[in-house]
């Protein structure tokens, strides 16, 4: 795991950025990849850092203030281009979150001199995440920079960092004796494992790794999730082996209350390999042999997936539910100078 060096400022990694790039632009070249190399996406987000680069050159004091949102995009995008790229296949590992507050000057802009600060607590705070992890085979692999709030002088924001390690191989399957309860942290229809797993999870871990889909060398930026509920997606090819359950998400109602439905190899294997279509197929495309749409945003790859498993009752009837939390984002293969 690379060791993350807090004590080096943001507006130090800025001027190495504006003199290793001014010095390469000599001979063509501005940073390890040439301009060939980039995508003409790549090259509009290099762009815009140059030209962030050019506008504070002159030190904190000539730095021109900036939005909010301007000021989001660029210290979520210097972390994970800086903080977070990846070179080969990975496997999600653990989440965590860390809070930060910005200050805004009496227009509502921010200082570069306050950008500077939060990014020196980011990386401070991956510092202390890494030591606490203790795993040289841990690195994270992406951060989501959130807006909780804002108000006129400060904005609140959390980082969720997404740590990983690397591997290779497919979906682990799920065998005969996979019957899991459907969530709650249930453990299996045996009995065993019960407060430790359950059916939910075995799918979050399985679509987590998925082992044949890499998104290439580089970082993630402009990440974004997307909520997915069993309405969105009804069985309309009748595959769910539970016929009780009409959708390709698992939800179930009963007027019989079962603390514990169980969810059998078959039933998690179909739920595992609908949700892949559902993650993997863009939003202008059908997922195969429906009329039904993926969720994949167009020029997004797959970050990691989270999962609820609520259940409850209304009106006399009982229900369970399985709802997805799916994070996209843009990939980039940008490295900056060090």
């Amino acid at each position: 795991m690379k060791k993350i060096i807090s004590t080096i400022s943001f507006l130090t990694l800025i001027v190495l950025v504006i003199a290793t790039s001014c010095k390469k632009t000599e001979t063509s070249s501005i940073n390890n990849n040439t301009n060939n190399e980039l995508t003409s996406n790549e090259q509009v987000i290099f762009n815009k850092l140059l030209s962030f680069n050019n506008k504070i050159k002159h030190g904190i004091r000539d730095a021109e203030p900036m939005t909010l949102d301007s000021a989001e995009w660029y210290l979520e995008s210097y972390y994970n281009v800086a903080d977070a790229r990846t070179e080969d296949p990975y496997k999600n590992k653990r989440k965590d979150t860390t809070y930060y507050t910005l200050p805004l000057n009496a227009e509502g802009m921010v200082e570069f001199a306050d950008m500077n600060s939060m990014y020196n607590e980011m990386l401070a705070d991956l510092d202390s995440l890494e030591v606490l992890i203790a795993d040289p085979s841990i690195f994270p692999v992406y951060g989501m920079l959130d807006l909780i709030s804002s108000n006129s002088s400060s904005a609140s924001f959390m980082l969720t960092t997404g740590f990983g390690s690397n591997f290779n191989g497919n979906y682990e399957p799920f065998n005969e004796d996979d019957d899991w309860h459907w969530g709650d942290m249930k453990g299996k229809c045996d009995g065993s494992y019960m407060w430790e797993n359950d059916g939910g999870q075995e799918l979050k871990r399985r679509l987590n790794n998925p082992y044949f889909q890499w998104a290439g060398p580089g970082s993630f930026i402009n990440a974004i999730t997307k909520n997915v509920y069993y309405y969105m997606y009804p069985d309309v090819n009748n595959e769910n082996p539970e016929p009780n359950v009409d959708y390709m998400i698992y939800y179930e109602e009963s007027t019989i209350n079962k603390p514990l439905p169980c969810l059998e190899n078959d039933e998690m294997t179909y739920y595992l390999n609908m949700a892949h279509d559902i993650i993997y197929t863009y939003v202008n495309q059908y997922l195969p042999n429906t009329n039904l749409h993926g969720q994949r945003p167009t020029g997004k790859a797959f970050i990691d997936f989270d999962i609820w498993t609520p259940s409850g009752t209304n009106n006399g009837t009982y229900w369970w539910e399985h709802q997805y939390f799916i994070n996209y984002g843009t990939r980039i293969n940008l490295q900056l100078p060090d």
